[in-house]
């Protein structure tokens, strides 16, 4: 006698069914894509760059690059799948991590306090000043800073937007 499969259970309620994403996750999943590509972008100048200056990349700046990547699509999947404060927090750790160190890398330069580690940054430890890099690099680190910049202040309304939303009663 083999044992028979029933269809479903009855006694279990529809839970199981994935809730709609609010209005703020939405935001999120945009303000993460604007972030990918002004990223995109400005990497996309480092590379033009180094072929311009016959570098070679090594591959542990490379990785540095790609995986400033990641937390952003985890945003995206966090917002995707109700998890607001993930979301917020990964997007606001990233913006607010590179506009830091965009600034302080290529503005101050940083081969100098490094230099015992090695070739952390690449060619690109020192600052644009010292390398004189032309208006193409200009405006591409002006669009990441700026685009930069509003993402960080829209993720954090959005996170006090989420918060508050929580701690509301519910008007049932």
């Amino acid at each position: 006698m083999g044992i028979r499969k029933t269809a479903q259970r009855r006694d279990m309620p529809d839970s199981v069914v994935a809730k709609p994403v609010t209005g703020l996750e939405r935001k999120m999943v945009w303000i993460n894509i604007i972030a990918i590509v002004s990223m995109a972008i400005h990497d996309a100048d480092h590379v033009r760059q180094a072929k311009d200056a016959h570098y070679v990349h090594p591959v542990h700046v490379g990785a540095k690059l790609l995986s400033a990547y990641i937390p952003l699509f985890a945003s995206i999947w966090w917002a995707t799948h109700r998890r607001l404060l993930w979301a917020t927090t990964a997007t606001a750790l990233v913006t607010g991590g590179v506009l830091l160190l965009l600034s302080f890398v290529h503005l101050v330069g940083v081969v100098h306090i490094w230099r015992p580690l090695g070739d952390v940054f690449g060619m690109w430890g020192a600052s644009y000043w010292d390398i004189r890099v032309d208006a193409v690099t200009w405006i591409a680190f002006v669009l990441l800073a700026v685009s930069y910049s509003w993402l960080l202040i829209a993720t954090l309304r959005i996170r006090g937007a989420g918060m508050a939303a929580a701690t509301r009663p519910s008007r049932l």
